[in-house]
This record gives C-alpha cells, structure tokens and sequence, in this order.
C-alpha cells in the first residue's frame, strides 16, 4: 500500500475514535470545550476522507485527458485542508468568545483532563508520522493533513491547560488560550493555502529545489551550457525543463547519452517522483 494512504488511514482511524470519546466525555461532564475539540476531531476526520480520495485520485496514470498526470488532485485535497484548518479556528475562537460571555466553562474533572491529555498524545504522535511521510513523499495534502492533526493537538492543549488553571479559580483562562490557538491554527491555514495557489498557478520549485537542478546539470560530462530552465509541481511530483547545450560536432546519439545522464542526475538531486525533459542544442559560442 501507498504510505500516503497507509498513514492517512491511521489517522482515520484515530479520529473516529478521539471525536467519539470527546463527545461522550464532553456531554456526560458537561465540558463544552471538550465537546468542541470533539468537532474539530471531526473535521480532522473529514479532512482525512478528502486526502484519501486526493491520493487515490493522484496516483492515477497519465492519460489523454491529463497527460501530465493527476498530481494536482493531491494539491486540490491540500487546499482543501486548509480551508477546514481556517473553519477549525474560528471555531474554537467562536466556543471562547462564547465561554468569556459566560464567565468561563465548567472546570473540567480528572477525567476530562486526561481525556485531552490521550488526545494530545495521540495527535502529535499522528502529526509526526504524517509530516515525516509528507516530506519524504513530497506530498503537499499529507503536510497539510499533518498541520491539522497538530491543530487538534493544540486545541486539546486549551482544553488541558485552561481547565487546570481554571481549577485554581481563573475562570477565563480557557477561552484565551483557546484564542491564542486560534490564531496559531488560522496562520498554518494560510501558510498551506499560499503554498496551494503558488502550485496551481505553476509555481517554481523552491529555490534550495533549483539550486540542486542547477549543480546536478552542470556536473554532467558534455554539458557546456544550459539555459530556459523551468520547474513546477503536481502533488507530489516535481517537473523539469531544460535546454542543454552540447559539442555540434557530437552524434544524436552521444547527444542523447548525454541528455539520459542529465535527467538522471536532476531526478537523483531532487529525489521522489521527477519528471526531466532535456532539449539538446549545439553550442555555437564554444571556441
């Protein structure tokens, strides 16, 4: 199986289970603000269902509708996350503002505290695997999937830290920490959706990304120059262009070994799913 799948499956599986016991716990203590982090559980668990249908969708062979691939499937998943992670926050901002008005939730008992506490644990643990087999995947949806798993991480943190400092009688502690995760939630939200439109508007690789291409290219034997580089993404894979300026007096052959050797070397450099296209010129300008 994919390890994007298999990991956004656990996390599914998790969700189910800490939006269940949330809800419960919430209802039967009388905690609104565990029966909130309930509800962001739950978009943690439907933003799980469309990172699924991206990756599945994503990994779809080319074909003559979409020649370059389904990659931006997996990009459209992210951008969806992103909203859900802005939906999340304001949220959790409307249950504080909602709580302030109130003079402050119900103090949470032992048990509500260390049902936030499992949560915590949980959701950071999902977090790490999920931006781990992100980044080694170069897979912008996981990353995005792996910030709301922290974002439900961080609201449990509210619901811990506010109701303990609530039992020592500051009653306003929760819903101010909740704001400041608010907040924190709302910026990784936007981080994600810049990221999201700068790819499906045809963004460049980063800069460290094109500064590997670059050495990889002219460390190939026979490369005597090189100019038009373009680069892009689509999910998780990286797409490369470039002319490669060769001896004239070389064999369409030679000239061939030589653009192979160039779409090794970037592939190697950039690491995962790379596409290279080399377009061998001759070089006039050689003495």
């Amino acid at each position: 199986m994919d390890p994007g799948l298999r990991i956004t499956l656990w996390g599914l599986a998790g969700n189910v289970v800490l939006a269940g016991l949330k809800f419960a716990v919430g209802v039967f203590t009388g905690s609104v603000a565990l029966v909130a982090d309930g509800v962001h559980s739950l978009t943690d668990l439907a933003t799980d269902l469309v990172v699924l249908g991206g990756l599945r969708f994503a990994r779809r062979p080319a074909d003559r509708s979409h020649a370059f691939g389904h990659g931006k499937f997996e990009t459209l998943s992210a951008g969806v996350v992103a909203v859900a992670l802005g939906g999340a926050a304001g949220w959790i901002a409307w249950e504080a503002w909602r709580n302030f008005r109130l003079g402050g939730p119900p103090v949470p008992g032992p048990v509500v505290a260390a049902v936030a506490a499992l949560s915590i644990a949980v959701k950071e643990w999902m977090y790490q695997a999920t931006v781990r087999t992100g980044r080694r995947l170069r897979s912008t949806s996981l990353e995005a999937n792996a910030w709301h798993h922290r974002s439900d991480a961080l609201s449990s943190v509210a619901v811990l830290v506010g109701g303990l400092v609530g039992a020592f009688g500051y009653t306003l502690a929760d819903p101010v920490a909740a704001w400041a995760v608010a907040v924190l939630i709302a910026g990784v939200g936007l981080q994600i959706l810049w990221r999201v439109l700068h790819e499906l508007t045809e963004g460049a690789l980063t800069p460290a990304e094109q500064d590997r291409v670059v050495q990889a290219i002219t460390h190939v034997p026979g490369v005597e120059n090189w100019h038009k580089l373009r680069t892009r993404s689509a999910g998780r894979e990286a797409f490369v262009d470039v002319h490669v300026q060769v001896n004239p007096e070389l064999s369409v052959e030679e000239s061939h070994a030589i653009a192979s050797r160039v779409e090794q070397a970037v592939a190697q450099a950039l690491g995962g799913e790379v596409s290279v296209t080399v377009h061998i010129e001759p070089n006039r300008e050689r003495p």
